[in-house]
This record gives C-alpha cells, structure tokens and sequence, in this order.
C-alpha cells in the first residue's frame, strides 16, 4: 500500500472554470482510493486503510480510481472486455453508496490525476497492490531460489488470510456536498450489471461480519458473457460477483476442486480447470480469498490431491511474481534467468503466418484459432503451442510471449513470461540449468488429451 501523507499544493482554477470550482476545495477531507488493475473491494487491505483514515476525520469522502499499474502494459481486446464488464459492475455498487468510480484503464494513475487536475486534488491518495498470497517477501529477497521447488520448501510462512469488505457507510458524496464542477455522470452506473449485488461480501451495513458468512450465499451462478464466443472455454463475465460464484462452484458446487488434478489437462468445455486464472489478472477475485476457500474445502472433505495441487499452482504464480520482483528486468531478457542466448531465428514472415494461425501444423493453428478467436488457451494448449514455436519454429520465444500476453484473456506479465523463459530453456526449469529445454511429442500428446479430436474439429 503507498500513500500520500501530505495534502496536494494548492491548485488556482482553470480560466473559464465553472463558478462552483472552489466547492470543489472546500468539499471537505477527500480519499482518492486507486484501484491500480485489482478491480474488487473483497480483501483489499489499502483500502482499510483508506477507511480507517477517513473515519479519523470526521465528514471525509471517497473517490475510487480505477488506472493501470506504472509498470503494466496495456492489455489486449479479450482482457480488455471482461474488464470493462469488472469496471461496470464496481461501478455500479459504488454509485449506490454515492461514491463515484472515474475509470481510466488505460493510463497511470500519474496521468489519470494530471487530467482530473483541474476538478480534483485529494487530501490523500492511497494505492491498492496486486493480489498475492504474502503481502511482504515469503522468502529473503537476497536468497530468493531460481526453481520452484525450492521456492516452495523454503517458505518460512502460511499465506495471510484475506479481509473483508470495508464498511463503506457515510463515505458517499450527497447531492449537497457534491461540487457544482463535477460532473454528475460521475455517479451514473454505466451498463447496469444484474450481477452486481455480492449480498454479504459487498453489504455496506456487514462489515466485519462478512467473513461468517459462507462464501456463495445469495451469489447465484456465474455470470455469463453474451459478447464470448459459444466455443469459448471462458464464456463468464469478469466482475467481482461472477468471480466468487464461480469459485464457490468449482469449490462447493461441483467436483471440479475434487477432480482438479485429473482434469486439468483438458482441452473444451469450461469445467475441467478452475477458470479462474482471467479474475486474478482482472483483480476482480482475490488470490488469498481463492486460498482460504480452499482451506475451507479441506476442512470439510479433507485434503486430497485435487485441492493440494490447485494450491501448488497458486504457489506457481506466487513464485513468478517475486521472482520478477526480485531480479526485475533481467526477469523478462532473452537471455532469462540463466543468462544465455537461446538459438532462434528471426523469420517475420513465418511469424506473420503463425499470428494468422496459418502456421501449418494442424493442432497448433486449431490452438491459435481458439485463442484469437477467444482470449483463452488451455494450460495443455499454452504448453504445446509455446513448445512448437521454440523447438519447431526456432522463432524467438520473447516474440511469443509477447503476443501470448496481447491476446490471453488471463495475462500477466510475470507469469507470462515465467512460463515461456521455462519452456525456452532459460527460465526456472531445473531440467534446462546445462541442459536443452524440454520439448513435446505433439501426436503422442494428441493421443492422450484429444484421441477423438473434439478440439481440433471445433476450431477447424
């Protein structure tokens, strides 16, 4: 969490400013809470803090941000839509509360506030992180391991349980404190989201109470996206609602969880993996929230395989976000983590055919197809697609990566990169550490995950 401690300096009004721009500054105590790619309320412990420093001074209130992180790049058209759909949904819940959501997805919060300059100048600006596991390095930084294995047999502490909602009550503008400069579609939901009620997780008279609540009461089923394609294995929305709904049914209203490890090698359909991987890269679902319903499951069912492997995989994740952290651009070179050039040739025309999905291999341009047509890929899928385009193709993998990360529905850029530089060799494969990167049989691996060919036939 990073904040602001000392108010803005004193800004003059724009010539031709309306004649109420100084309410603007005489509005009272204002908390600009920036919601920087983590598009939920749920466990969001910056905004606690925004909470508990407004409740400090009495008749403070609250203006949400929603912008890009410094370091992100912009997203692709699929992850651009559900977060959109986020977006509309938070924005919807805040407006009932009278507290305005001003989205501006595609900028820093630097350059969102430069363009609010003339309307806005907080009291206080407080900034949200992405969602992990651990708020603060699992392992010392200066020892932090270059393979997960020992990532994970070094931690030296349980992941941190989410939090709940704040209690937003009184934090809302009213129509007499609003100032005459603002606009009033500040306060207009846009596209109004059936979905949007979270019942207990988002009440504003629950607060504390919320974590008693079991997750998925008055949820409902996931949201679907009419905007997906029918083939899609991710046909759901991307908001808050639709993301715990879809994690208590994976969890609690299906075997999916039980099942997960056998399962998620698939190819089509939407429950042989968790799909929850596009809310994390959204924000709109917390990672530590997706751990303790987990938690949850095995206290009930007990641990079995299924649930122990789910949570290897957001230890994976866990893993390749400090791992960027920690060795920061070196993390993302060519060259990876290893720190040797991996032999490649630069052919842009062979490239061009591959991003059409024209690349010749039949199973290959069927994945492509799905993913430009979709934004998601199987984690099966993403495996052989990246291994055909290193050892096939021998086309730079960072070239891969980087369209991987424009096109998934899911991106994020440590993981992104993580699993390519694994797969090219010069990652954190240790089979690679002085070694060739390992590579698939893709009709061997045609046999064992799509013997009938259901995939290849649905995007022929």
């Amino acid at each position: 969490m990073k904040e602001l401690l000392t108010p803005s300096p004193p800004i003059s009004g724009p010539a031709g400013a309306p004649s109420g721009y100084e309410s603007a500054a005489a509005a009272g105590f204002t908390i600009v809470f920036c919601l920087e790619g983590q598009l939920r309320l749920d466990d969001q412990p910056a905004l606690h803090d925004a909470v508990a420093l407004a409740r400090r001074h009495p008749g403070s209130r609250l203006i949400v941000l929603a912008t890009r992180p410094e370091d992100q790049r912009l997203r692709g058209p699929h992850q651009r839509r559900i977060e959109a759909q986020a977006l509309a949904s938070l924005r919807s819940r805040l407006a009932a509360l009278g507290i305005p959501l001003l989205a501006f997805p595609q900028q820093t919060t630097t350059a969102a506030l430069a363009e609010l300059r003339p309307l806005l100048r907080p009291d206080r600006l407080l900034q949200t992180q992405q969602t992990r596991l651990f708020g603060d390095w699992p392992i010392a930084p200066e020892g932090f391991p270059l393979v997960f294995s020992d990532f994970r047999r070094s931690l030296e502490r349980p992941p941190e349980a989410p939090l709940p909602p704040p209690d937003l009550t009184g934090l809302g503008w009213t129509p007499a404190a609003w100032p005459e400069a603002w606009p009033q579609e500040w306060l207009r939901p846009v596209d109004p989201d059936p979905a949007a009620d979270l019942g207990p997780f988002l009440g504003a008279a629950e607060g504390a109470d919320a974590l008693e609540v079991p997750l998925g009461d008055g949820l409902g089923e996931p949201s679907l996206d009419p905007q997906s394609d029918p083939r899609s294995a991710f046909p759901f929305r991307g908001d808050g609602p639709t993301a715990l709904a879809r994690l208590q049914h994976f969890c609690f209203g299906s075997d999916g969880l039980r099942h997960y490890k056998a399962r998620r090698n698939g190819l089509v359909g939407t429950e042989f993996s968790s799909k929850l991987s596009p809310f994390l890269a959204l924000g709109s679902l917390s990672v530590r929230r997706i751990w303790q319903e987990i938690l949850r499951y095995q206290a009930l069912h007990g641990a079995d395989e299924g649930s122990e492997w789910l949570k290897q995989e957001l230890l994976w994740r866990e893993f390749f976000l400090w791992s960027e952290q920690r060795h920061g651009a070196a993390f993302h070179r060519a060259s990876g983590l290893q720190n040797r050039q991996p032999a490649w040739v630069e052919n842009r025309e062979l490239f061009a055919r591959w991003c059409r999905a024209e690349g010749g291999h039949p199973l290959i341009d069927a994945q492509l197809r799905e993913l430009l047509a979709t934004g998601y890929l199987s984690n099966r899928g993403r495996q052989w697609v990246a291994s055909h385009f290193i050892n096939s193709l021998q086309l730079p993998w960072i070239w891969g990566a980087r369209f991987f990360e424009w096109w998934l529905i899911d991106a994020e850029p440590a993981l992104n990169t993580g699993n390519w530089a694994y797969l090219a060799g010069v990652g954190s494969d240790p089979r690679s550490f002085g070694g060739s990167p390992r590579r698939f049989d893709l009709e061997r691996q045609v046999g064992l995950y799509d013997p009938e060919q259901t995939h290849r036939q649905r995007w022929s």
